[in-house]
């Protein structure tokens, strides 16, 4: 059994525009931990415990789904309480970035996977162990990230993610 969720993928070169501002979500809180920028990603679906069955039926699933490239612009920082994360999110949600999501969630309800949470919120977690306010929320510069893939990624104890297992290309 492996611990496993659906994300964007970002080229290497995207993770490192992400770097200025992971630096200033440190600053505003500089007791966090920063994730790595090769783990620097944005959720789509997390599965949880999954054997290698259905990781077969899943990655079968999600390559049928047929969307084409679309950008998502990051320009808000916030927190979550609950965990305590800082991350960097979009102030309004691409609709092709929902629908991608929404393919995705049907996909993995009929593979018998249930959603954990009771509303998407895409965000990209910069820092963990953050002590900050639930209610804090910054505009920043706004960075925008051309999506062409997305990928099915394994989560080890929690913080790091490798083993792609699956890329899917977006029709072009």
């Amino acid at each position: 059994m492996q611990r496993l969720f659906f994300s964007l993928k970002f080229s290497a070169g995207q993770q490192q525009q992400l770097l200025p501002y992971q630096q200033q979500a440190l600053k505003l809180c500089p007791d966090a931990k920063a994730v790595a920028s090769d783990n620097l990603h944005l959720t789509l679906f997390f599965l949880g415990q999954t054997d290698n069955e259905q990781q077969q039926r899943l990655i079968s699933a999600a390559g049928q789904i047929k969307l084409a490239p679309f950008s998502i612009t990051l320009d808000t920082l916030s927190c979550f309480n609950k965990p305590k994360i800082l991350y960097l999110a979009p102030s309004e949600t691409p609709e092709a970035l929902l629908q991608l999501q929404q393919q995705m969630a049907e996909c993995c309800h009929a593979a018998g996977f249930s959603d954990m949470h009771d509303k998407y919120r895409p965000h990209i977690t910069l820092a963990r162990q953050a002590g900050c306010s639930e209610h804090y929320q910054q505009r920043v510069m706004p960075l925008t990230l051309e999506v062409s893939e997305f990928a099915l990624y394994q989560s080890v104890f929690g913080v790091n993610y490798h083993g792609r297992f699956a890329s899917i290309m977006m029709a072009g």
